[in-house]
């Protein structure tokens, strides 16, 4: 497939960074040790298993995580590196033999770059010079984020309350820069980015953020990009917190939930959305949606509205009713900042079963280059218990109401036996065009839904089956809607 030599191009520039990482998890009783740590930042790369002579030592290393540090044997090392992706492992996409690993260093090798353009490099990041006191955190900032990348950017560390001061940055630097900010107290601070100089508009700010639980301890801190609209929103950045042994994220103080709708429920007609939470900082419900009909998806199939982190009661209304007309009152579902949310309204309100009722589901919108990533929603009800099968485009087509190939072969169901009201976890698949069917229980009846869908590199789809609208209205067929992070 031609991703896969694409992928092993570029990880050929980053031996330095599987090499390193391949060694974590293995120790011995040696007293001539080494300590190693590899941290995953390239945000468009997929997850990797590194082995050392031959066996996975960590395995399934993704993006933003990091190994710790690990001690080893000082001394040589083979070691290799598989690819994760759809349809199994690219094995020994890099394979280096007698890398050198010095006694009584520590290494902390991180993957920097993008695996699009092929620019993913190692990098040697260096630990802060400064030994921290009992009440100090000894800190190290490392620029890694692609999407700053070109532009020089001033950094001003402060107190939670302060205005960015007007003698300049604590430091500044650009892409795969690392300055050294010593050993401070180990208290609240605030850290916010400026580009280009503009001091009003901070390009990530961390709101107050309290240090005092990593006294003692050096601290690695890593800009790294944002992966969803709703935190790309807030900031093209954020941070992470690396110990030897843990890892913390800090995101951007101004990022908010992210949440859609999608309205599936063929009876209802137009509706209105409340909503009653202590986010939205008023006792009485509040409307949120004002009008919304079949099968429409709001704000749209590739976005999201921003909505505060918070416990939400939903009530759920024929247009014009208002509150009082609910017809629909929803458990209490959790929002949680910087996550990415879809709701989809779906079953009958007056016209039989299954009753109306919400769905809401996790969307998990970064993009990988190596693999598009699916998921699917039955949302059709009057199809029934069914059979999914997702088929790279023109291989299969539908005989006597079976998916078969060109020599009569039966395809196996992407999903057996799917009923109503269940959302997948997401598959990934090679990217490309896809024939995608819903066929009746068993694959004897009906193919209700026959369609062709483009999963491209780096897409991440909701695909959700729906049906007709009841009495001869519009939609008049079964069909799929499909939501993507692109």
């Amino acid at each position: 497939m031609k991703f896969n030599n694409i992928y092993k191009n570029t990880l050929v520039a980053s031996s330095v960074i599987i090499g390193a990482a391949l060694i974590t998890g293995c120790s011995s009783d040696d007293t001539d040790k080494t300590n190693v740590r590899i941290i995953h930042a390239s945000a468009d790369a997929p997850p990797v298993d590194i082995k050392l002579n031959g066996a996975v030592a960590a395995p399934g290393l993704d993006y933003p995580l990091s190994t710790g540090f690990v001690s080893i044997n000082a001394g040589t090392y083979d070691v290799a590196v598989d690819a994760i992706v759809p349809g199994g492992n690219l094995e020994g996409v890099i394979s280096v033999e007698d890398i050198p690993f010095v006694k009584g260093q520590r290494y902390t090798v991180v993957a920097i770059g993008d695996v699009a353009d092929m620019s993913i490099s190692e990098f040697v990041a260096a630990e802060s010079a400064a030994t921290p006191a009992a009440d100090e955190v000894a800190i190290s900032v490392l620029h890694a984020a692609t999407s700053v990348k070109g532009s020089n950017v001033d950094v001003y560390v402060t107190a939670p309350d302060a205005d960015i001061p007007g003698t300049g940055p604590n430091f500044s630097f650009d892409f795969k820069g690392q300055a050294d900010a010593g050993a401070i107290p180990a208290g609240e601070y605030r850290i916010r980015v400026v580009a280009g100089g503009d001091t009003l508009n901070p390009a990530y700010d961390s709101g107050k953020v309290d240090l005092s639980g990593f006294a003692g301890q050096k601290l690695l801190l890593l800009a790294v990009n944002t992966v969803n609209s709703t935190t790309k929103d807030a900031s093209p950045v954020k941070l992470v917190a690396y110990t030897d042994t843990a890892q913390m994220e800090l995101i951007d103080t101004r990022t908010q939930a992210g949440a859609r709708v999608v309205h599936l429920s063929p009876d209802a007609g137009a509706v209105e959305v409340f909503a009653s939470s202590d986010a939205l900082g008023s006792a009485s419900p509040l409307e949120l949606i004002t009008s919304i009909d079949y099968p429409v998806t709001l704000p749209g199939v590739n976005s999201y509205v921003p909505v505060p982190q918070g416990d939400y009661i939903f009530d759920v209304a024929p247009d014009g009713d208002g509150i009082g007309g609910s017809v629909f009152k929803s458990p209490t579902i959790s929002l949680t900042t910087a996550v990415e949310y879809t709701a989809i309204a779906a079953g009958y309100v007056s016209t039989g079963t299954p009753v109306f009722d919400l769905l809401p589901t996790v969307d998990s919108n970064r993009s990988i280059v190596t693999q598009a990533s699916v998921k699917v929603v039955h949302g059709a009800p009057l199809a029934g218990t069914v059979d999914v099968f997702v088929t790279p485009a023109g291989q299969y087509e539908v005989v006597d109401n079976k998916v078969v190939d060109e020599n009569g072969m039966a395809a196996v169901p992407l999903l057996d036996d799917f009923t109503f009201g269940t959302i997948t976890d997401y598959v990934p698949v090679p990217p490309g065009e896809y024939d995608i069917r819903v066929v009746t229980e068993g694959g004897a009846g009906t193919a209700a839904i026959d369609e062709t869908a483009n999963l491209a590199a780096g897409s991440v789809s909701t695909v959700i089956a729906r049906e007709p609208v009841s009495g001869g209205g519009l939609p008049d067929d079964f069909n799929l809607i499909v939501l993507s992070n692109q």
